[in-house]
């Protein structure tokens, strides 16, 4: 079954969320570690997703000649890439180098209707946010069948949001630059394997990563100076990988994993931002604890799928895929909560230590809760309704043993 133990690795790479929870992207995936020997792969994906909604304020905008709420598509599609590199020096020593982008979203949003004068931007959203990893990982094999591992990971951050429109109030025109960061994280965890079987099950936990993030905030291109201090903290979750695999006879192989991250203590209030709040929650007090982005409750995520075996060439995959969401109502930030997902894929070696593998994704979204007549929208650009959104993902690897 050795075609079969090395495709595991490759069916978890597509990157399996659209802010289904949180900002989630890539889903921390270790699996290239746990390849035979030395090996190295990289991976490109593409994420085509088609979300949209209806705006709020309908019956005011009505009274001016709007008759099309859609807000189209806001939603960018998103290039990914994914690299690994794992060395095995000693039959019991084994490292890794590992890069992906974990958490993200790229929203780009203008709702310009056709209205009695002709047409006029009523409101717009762009928030970009990004992130990049590299993590380094030590195992050591105490015995056949059970390796600990522990490594660090270094992280960047940054990102971009501005929104436009009455709608929002006293934030009409606000932006904020968040100037790029780096921290420090760290993983540990433990590897059980029974290699005649193809068995293997892995449990990894990742640190959260706190991050001091200078950010530059204005209104209407004026900078704002409420507070001499322009640092924000933005800690990025903690969460835990859970994956398994068996051989259920010669040619087929069960796998399936599960993810837990902490995104309900996940905040981000830029200093500036807060400090307009808290001015304006003299006025109005219910919005008192309003957050830039909070989300309300933590995500879970799970696989599971079949490696089919066709000869020592050719292997396909078919997996199930969903995700509970994080509770959020809906907005241009949070569309959407959670999904159900179908994945299938395809691996052929080329010569006996290199593949080349691909894989598609489509993604059915959940609806989003919606909020009805509120005077004070609860989140930035709530929208009225959210559509039947979904998405797909393509992507491809090589990967090779050396």
């Amino acid at each position: 079954m050795w075609v079969i133990r090395t495709f595991t690795s490759m069916v978890i790479f597509i990157p399996p969320t659209l802010q289904a929870g949180g900002m989630e992207l890539s889903g921390q995936s270790i699996g290239p570690f746990f390849e035979q020997g030395n090996y190295t792969e990289i991976t490109l994906a593409r994420l085509n997703a088609d979300i949209s909604g209806q705006v709020q304020n309908q019956a005011e905008l009505a009274e001016i000649g709007v008759t099309d709420f859609s807000t189209g598509n806001f939603v960018e599609d998103r290039n990914f890439v994914q690299a690994a590199l794992k060395f095995q020096p000693y039959p019991k020593v084994s490292f890794g180098l590992i890069f992906d982008q974990p958490f993200g979203v790229d929203i780009q949003y203008h709702y310009r209707p056709n209205t009695v004068i002709g047409p006029i931007e009523i409101e717009s959203t762009e928030i970009h946010f990004d992130s990049q990893n590299i993590t380094t990982l030590f195992g050591y094999q105490l015995n056949p069948t059970w390796q600990i591992y522990a490594g660090l990971g270094v992280q960047s951050f940054k990102g971009d949001l501005q929104v436009f429109g009455q709608s929002f109030y006293f934030l009409n025109g606000y932006r904020a630059e968040f100037k790029k960061d780096h921290a420090l994280g760290w993983l540990a965890g433990l590897n059980y394997q029974i290699p005649e079987y193809a068995l293997r099950s892995s449990l990894t936990y990742r640190s959260a990563i706190k991050h001091q993030v200078h950010v530059n905030e204005s209104i209407q291109n004026q900078p704002i100076h409420l507070t001499t201090e322009n640092k924000t903290k933005i800690e990025t979750p903690a969460s835990v990988n859970f994956d398994f695999q068996t051989g259920i006879s010669q040619k087929n192989l069960l796998y399936a994993s599960l993810r837990w991250v902490n995104w309900s203590d996940y905040i981000i209030q830029p200093t500036q931002f807060a400090a307009i709040i808290d001015s304006a929650a003299q006025y109005a007090p219910e919005i008192a604890s309003f957050k830039m982005i909070q989300y309300q409750e933590d995500q879970w995520s799970g696989k599971v799928g079949i490696a089919h075996q066709y000869n020592q060439r050719w292997v396909s995959t078919f997996d199930l895929g969903w995700d509970v969401g994080s509770g959020n109502t809906a907005s241009t930030l949070s569309p959407v909560d959670g999904y159900y997902s179908l994945g299938l894929g395809g691996l052929y070696y080329w010569q006996p230590q290199s593949f080349f593998a691909l894989g598609t994704q489509y993604l059915h979204f959940n609806k989003a809760k919606t909020l009805q007549n509120t005077e004070v929208n609860p989140k930035l650009a709530t929208l009225y309704s959210v559509n039947q959104n979904d998405a797909w993902v393509f992507g491809a690897k090589i990967g090779h043993h050396f």
